[in-house]
């Protein structure tokens, strides 16, 4: 089991969500090793404590918590009935839950997201080299293919995958679009499988045969899970930064806009470098665990390492913040939820938060922020501002 696992079954079973096999699993999981110091932890990083300096006992109140949880028998599924009092405390555990491939475009990729096409911004959107564009709708399964024959695609089960293309020769380029709200997973012709996040765009090859790297270009955010060929490494280009890999699983974030781009590694190796019209070079590897950002004035990378979950949540349909400012925050839910957020509360900006949201509405993460700092906001139809209180 990962730990975004069993946070998703903690927080499940605080908000009173969880089935009897996850009461099952949670009262297991929390006996074994150093589990209890573990999610002691996750009480005692109170936003209280972090962000009006006002001292917090957790000891008391988190044993309290704990021995509830430790006398339920799992005999099927139950609501917690903690004290009155408690119940914060459960609340502030909630918050506190939750505690990308490289870029580069390439000089001869064109920026996805701004080609002058015409195309239907709230739909997810398949443009082939040709200039005919297909609306995907992943709750569909049908095939896709070009008047001339040259491009098959078939969409089975939400997952577009483009077919074998072997025999017909020229490799063309395709873009596959994903609009703020929505994500699609796509299977390569090699093999590989993307998961595009939401505000995402691809450019990548109709085939990989003849050439010599398996190349595509990325504005947005996807998660790889690259088919392993030592003979031809697959590379992905942002405008910032490009990956090399041959065969490895991470994600990269490179959504424009944002300060920097990141890679984080969860399996196999990645080198990571500056794009070859800002200098290429040397790559820099990473290992299992790290995260490599990229620094807009110098242009170099930090390389640390991380707990993965966080940042490949979003695949689980987890959306997760760990000690992110407001302001990257508003950018997230703006593309998570394909709404507008006009924040006109300046000193929020720089508040720090961390949580985990499984499936809730926008307006249940906007409510429980606001628990733990004060401000007000409106919502009409795809506009939510954000004011002083």
């Amino acid at each position: 089991m990962t730990k975004l696992d069993i946070r998703r079954i903690i927080t499940r079973y605080i908000n009173q969500e969880a089935s009897s096999e996850e009461l099952a699993i949670l009262y297991e999981w929390v006996q074994k090793g150093n589990n209890r110091e573990v999610f002691k932890k996750l009480v005692q990083a109170d936003f209280l404590v972090n962000y009006e300096d006002r001292p917090w006992q957790t000891e008391d109140a988190f044993e309290h918590f704990l021995d509830a949880i430790q006398k339920k028998a799992p005999k099927g599924a139950r609501t917690l009935n903690l004290p009155e009092e408690l119940w914060k405390y459960a609340a502030i555990i909630t918050i506190m839950l939750g505690s990308s491939l490289f870029f580069l475009l390439t000089q001869t990729s064109p920026d996805p997201l701004s080609d002058g096409i015409q195309l239907d911004t709230d739909q997810i959107t398949l443009q082939l080299d040709n200039g005919k564009v297909f609306t995907i709708d992943p709750g569909t399964d049908k095939s896709l293919q070009s008047h001339s024959g040259s491009s098959l695609k078939s969409l089975v089960k939400g997952g577009l995958t483009q077919e074998d293309e072997k025999s017909i020769g020229k490799s063309t380029k395709n873009t596959i679009r994903v609009p703020f709200g929505k994500t699609l997973t796509m299977t390569l012709e090699d093999g590989s499988r993307v998961m595009l996040n939401s505000g995402s765009s691809l450019i990548y090859p109709s085939s990989f045969e003849g050439l010599q790297n398996r190349e595509v270009a990325l504005s947005g955010e996807a998660f790889f899970e690259i088919a392993k060929n030592p003979d031809r490494p697959f590379i992905v280009n942002t405008k910032k930064m490009v990956a090399r890999v041959y065969g490895t699983v991470f994600n990269v974030s490179a959504y424009e806009g944002d300060e920097r781009n990141e890679v984080v590694l969860v399996e196999g190796s990645v080198g990571v470098g500056k794009p070859l019209q800002k200098g290429g070079g040397a790559l820099q590897m990473l290992e299992p665990s790290q995260k490599a950002s990229s620094l807009e004035e110098t242009g170099q990378f930090t390389v640390e390492d991380v707990d993965v979950s966080p940042y490949i949540s979003w695949t689980k349909g987890v959306l997760t913040f760990q000690n992110e400012a407001m302001n990257n925050i508003i950018k997230r839910l703006e593309r998570q939820y394909n709404v507008k957020i006009d924040n006109t509360y300046s000193e929020l900006d720089e508040r720090r938060f961390t949580g985990m949201f499984d499936e809730e509405t926008i307006d249940h993460v906007l409510r429980t922020i606001q628990a733990h700092t004060h401000f007000s906001y409106t919502k009409k139809d795809d506009l939510i501002i954000i004011e002083k209180p």
